[in-house]
């Protein structure tokens, strides 16, 4: 509902100094209120904080970026120049000679020679019907364990 006019009788509308005076008073205190409770309640400005976060960040990752590289350069070149591992972090491979395919095929072998070198060998031909079945069995059992440790 609108308020009645009364033609401003609540204040006075002249334009005589001393009103100009008393506005003019009035207008200051709500502009110093106003300031006052700004500064009191102010948020910190979110870009000056992104800011800020930044370089922390920028100087924080520096040092760190330097100590990889210092680092992990000359882990790489060992690697490749003279196929040695060096394990460094959980989950990579054991540290040592890095082996070619060749040198691992050979490796198997040679544990499976040592492993079943006290077993007789004969030839198929002299080995009865029982001795034939073991002995399939016995390869089976062994292509399945070396292609379950690939």
């Amino acid at each position: 509902m609108p308020m009645p006019n009364n033609n401003y009788n609540w204040r006075p509308n002249d334009n005589g100094a001393i009103t100009n005076l008393r506005y003019d008073l009035e207008a200051e205190k709500w502009v110093l209120a106003l300031r006052k409770a700004k500064t009191k309640h102010r948020f910190k400005d979110i870009s000056v904080f992104d800011a800020n976060l930044k370089a922390v960040k920028l100087f924080l990752s520096i040092p760190l970026l330097f100590i990889f590289l210092l680092f992990l350069i000359p882990v790489t070149v060992i690697k490749l120049m003279f196929n040695y591992n060096i394990k460094l972090f959980p989950g990579d491979p054991p540290t040592g000679k890095i082996l070619s395919d060749k040198e691992k095929f050979y490796l198997r072998l040679n544990e499976i020679k040592k492993k079943h070198s006290n077993h007789n060998r004969t030839l198929p031909s002299d080995m009865s019907e029982q001795e034939l079945r073991d002995l399939v069995d016995y390869v089976r059992a062994e292509t399945a364990r070396a292609k379950i440790n690939k």
